[in-house]
């Protein structure tokens, strides 16, 4: 049996040839030569992501419902076939082709299957063509490919990321730190103690930096958040030593409280990177040592706290560290904390712990495509393998491997096949496929863009998850000058502005966010979100 060429070498040679035929890659974004670049996603499509290897790669997508590359689905051997017989049944055609083996791509006739419902069988057949057992089979979707352009953004990037930060500051999520100094539990969200008031951290930086009128409220709001987060965190001497809780207070309302109960006493161990995030941040803002501090410390417990294996756990008693389960955490934001601090401050220390951490990372996550979620509001111990896969995951993995200052072949490679695979499976680079949509958002035209929702479980667009895609892009533009990655980071980062609402500059959450709702829909973390990939496009632009 002819094997085909393995993913790894595939995506090393697509790059080569990026690198070589992209006009050096640096070109306006006005100057997008579209027909040739939707040719190019159409050609790329054929080729499947990250595809299983029966005994040696496994399978990601038993749960999958979606694709935009060819898939490649794990039907059985049947005895004595000498050949299979695929049928894909897709708006009234019925495209055939042959193969030995019944684990083939559906390259052959990927670009004639129409967007929409499939329905594929797999027949076994002697040597005479005789059939073998009943057939195999299984639905699925054939997504939109990407088919640019898109409509633009209606203002620039850096003026819309200072509109998002402008909304954030007027609104209680940040005016509630005045009065001080414990958060006010009217915004609900101000329970998830790491992410929220690390977002909130972040953008009064970024808005203290960007707006001279705003400093002094702005770093005001900023440092009384990173004040109350310190402390609340834990003690020196503590086994998880000054690490902040993912959880606080328990406010009334939206369904958090059950969340809450169910995880007292516990925290997520990879949520005190946020922290550590924010406390750089506002140490670059502020030049107070006790926030640099901070961050050394937490990446230092991490290192403390590191397995023999490489591997950290993912829940913990808080007051113990004792773990709460056997699931270890996805390692790369560890890893990116310890980066930063080399790499800007000159911190070092950490080498070990990240050479271990990457290893594990890579023979247990990245190796297998094992993207499950590990999110502070969504069970994990009920979850099969692959069953709630995110993007998420594969991003941090990505932004790590990319920011390596000696970044190998094989770093790129993963990175543009993980890229690809979050496309496949979490962008919509159209609306007409929708099935969840009903349950999505009454605005329409929030649906005339592209978007990302966030994992299996929650299908819902998300102004963080198109902003993490499109960050995916664009660090692989950045390597290999691919305008092709450019052009579709464009068109989400574009989408982020679009869903702005025009009259207050808020970037929902969710589309179905809007200013006369309650803010409690709106997560500060995903605001800061927005507001980096907004200034990542707009760095892009600069060059």
């Amino acid at each position: 049996m002819k094997r085909p060429l393995s993913p790894i070498l595939f995506v090393a040679a697509v790059c080569c040839m990026m690198a070589a035929g992209c006009n050096g890659g640096k070109g306006k974004l006005a100057d997008l030569d579209y027909a040739a670049l939707n040719a190019q996603a159409l050609e790329e499509y054929l080729q499947p992501v990250h595809p299983g290897v029966r005994g040696e790669v496994p399978f990601w997508n038993k749960y999958a419902t979606k694709y935009i590359y060819a898939p490649v689905f794990d039907f059985d051997d049947v005895e004595n076939a000498v050949g299979y017989t695929y049928t894909a049944e897709a708006g009234g055609q019925y495209l055939i082709f042959g193969n030995e083996s019944p684990r083939a791509a559906l390259s052959d006739i990927w670009a004639e299957i129409p967007v929409g419902p499939v329905t594929l069988t797999v027949q076994a057949h002697d040597g005479q063509g005789e059939s073998l057992g009943a057939p195999q089979s299984c639905t699925f979707e054939k997504d939109n490919p990407f088919c640019g352009p898109y409509d633009p953004a209606p203002i620039g990037y850096r003026e819309s990321a200072i509109r998002a930060a402008e909304f954030l500051h007027k609104s209680a999520i940040a005016q509630s730190w005045i009065p001080g100094p414990d958060p006010s539990m009217e915004y609900r969200l101000n329970c998830y103690a790491c992410k929220i008031w690390s977002g909130t951290i972040q953008t009064e930086c970024f808005l203290a930096k960007m707006k001279p009128e705003y400093r002094e409220e702005a770093l005001d709001i900023a440092r009384r958040a990173a004040d109350f987060l310190i402390a609340n965190a834990q003690p020196a001497d503590a086994p998880l030593a000054c690490f902040p809780p993912t959880y606080y207070n328990s406010p009334k309302g939206g369904g958090i409280e059950k969340v809450l109960e169910l995880n007292r006493g516990n925290t997520m161990f990879l949520e005190a990177v946020y922290a550590a995030t924010a406390m750089m941040d506002i140490y670059d803002a502020t030049g107070d040592q006790k926030y640099l501090d901070l961050a050394c410390n937490i990446a230092e417990t991490y290192k403390k706290t590191q397995a023999e294996d490489g591997s950290w756990p993912v829940k913990v008693k808080y007051a113990t560290g004792e773990p709460i389960n056997e699931v270890r955490c996805l390692p790369a934001l560890i890893l990116q904390l310890a980066q930063r601090l080399g790499q800007r401050y000159g911190i070092t220390g950490f080498e070990d712990m990240v050479a271990r951490g990457e290893k594990w990372m890579k023979e247990n996550i990245v190796k297998d495509f094992n993207f499950n979620g590990q999110f502070e509001d969504v069970s994990i111990l009920d979850k099969e393998p692959y069953q709630n896969l995110t993007h998420c995951v594969a991003g941090d993995c990505i932004e790590y491997l990319m920011g390596k200052p000696e970044r190998s072949e094989e770093d790129l490679a993963l990175s543009l096949q993980m890229c690809r695979w979050a496309e496949d499976q979490f962008i919509r680079w159209h609306s007409e496929v929708i099935y969840e949509a009903d349950a999505l958002s009454a605005r329409d035209s929030a649906f005339s863009t592209p978007f990302a929702f966030e994992q299996y479980v929650w299908k819902s667009p998300v102004d963080a998850s198109i902003s993490k895609v499109a960050q995916n892009f664009m660090y692989i533009y950045k390597a290999t000058g691919d305008t092709l990655a450019l052009a579709k980071a464009k068109a989400l980062t574009d989408s982020l502005v679009k869903l702005q609402d025009p009259e207050t500059g808020l970037i929902p959450t969710i589309p179905e966010c809007v200013p006369d709702k309650d803010i409690n829909d709106n997560w500060a973390n995903c605001t800061y979100y927005s507001i980096e990939t907004l200034m990542m496009m707009e760095a892009i632009l600069d060059e």
